[in-house]
């Protein structure tokens, strides 16, 4: 009788201590819950380089390759290597951190910094060692989606500028072959701003003149129209864009012109939980 009721008692404790487990368990897996990040693979190529809108008279493809990490909190890191199909211009490598967020689910906002690095002597103005730090409020609020942009570029001088963008999102309601999303964008962008960047090219200036490269002035507008096809993680995106340089000095050869191009994008989700 001793030992059945010494066995029912630690029965009894067993049911408890599981029952409590149970219960932790549960609370457990209530407190988490399953969040994405994403990596995602880029490749991009265009006809044309342009730097702030200027290809300095000259017609330089090139492609570009890019590897981002988006975390679900809004950060991310990226890199890049950019090849220009022309001598004398070396690889440009860049690494961007950044971070992205909604305010409200009309608002957003993105600041980001990118160091780029040209381990090698180029003979193009604009691409040689730089950083940019850039923020970005952008507000949907109804025919538009627009935003405003302010940017510091640094290299041997300070240049600052700000943007403004218009763009209108539109999708096809059917699949395409039932297979592709088709969608597009048109967005139209004016960049004012300084213009000290030139002193990174092989020009001679007067006091007057480097006085002048400071001052804000209007520095380009563009129109750009991508067209869309996803299937799946993949994205290939068709690129049209025309870019007018505006104020541009004599001894610059920059002029309006078309860009096209072609960009594949393939996203990969990452699972992982986060506690609440």
């Amino acid at each position: 009788m001793k030992s059945n009721i010494l066995l029912l008692t630690m029965l009894w404790i067993a049911n408890i201590s599981l029952s409590k487990a149970q219960e932790a368990d549960t609370l457990k897996v209530s407190d988490e819950k399953a969040v994405y990040d994403f990596v995602i693979l880029n490749s991009r190529y265009q006809n044309a380089f342009t730097f702030l809108a200027r290809d300095f008279g000259l017609n330089i493809p090139m492609v570009s390759t890019d590897v981002m990490y988006y975390f679900n909190s809004g950060l991310y890191l990226n890199a890049s290597g950019i090849k220009f199909f022309q001598s004398g211009l070396p690889w440009q490598y860049a690494l961007t951190a950044g971070y992205a967020k909604d305010i409200s689910n009309k608002t957003d906002f993105n600041l980001s910094y990118s160091q780029f690095l040209v381990v090698d002597e180029s003979s193009v103005t604009g691409i040689q060692n730089l950083a940019f730090l850039q923020g970005t409020f952008g507000w949907e609020w109804g025919p538009l989606y627009s935003s405003i942009q302010g940017q510091l570029l640094f290299n041997r001088e300070v240049d600052y500028f700000i943007s403004l963008h218009n763009s209108r999102y539109f999708e096809f309601d059917q699949k395409l072959f039932k297979l592709f999303t088709v969608s597009f964008e048109p967005k139209f962008s004016l960049m004012a701003g300084s213009s000290r960047f030139y002193v990174m090219g092989q020009y001679e200036f007067s006091p007057k003149e480097l006085e002048d490269l400071g001052k804000l002035q209007l520095q380009s507008w563009e129109f750009f129209l991508p067209l869309t096809f996803n299937v799946g993680y993949f994205d290939f995106e068709f690129q049209g864009r025309y870019v007018k340089p505006l104020n541009v000095p004599d001894f610059d050869l920059s002029a309006g012109r078309f860009v096209v191009g072609g960009q594949l994008s393939y996203t990969i989700p990452v699972k992982r939980t986060k506690k609440l």
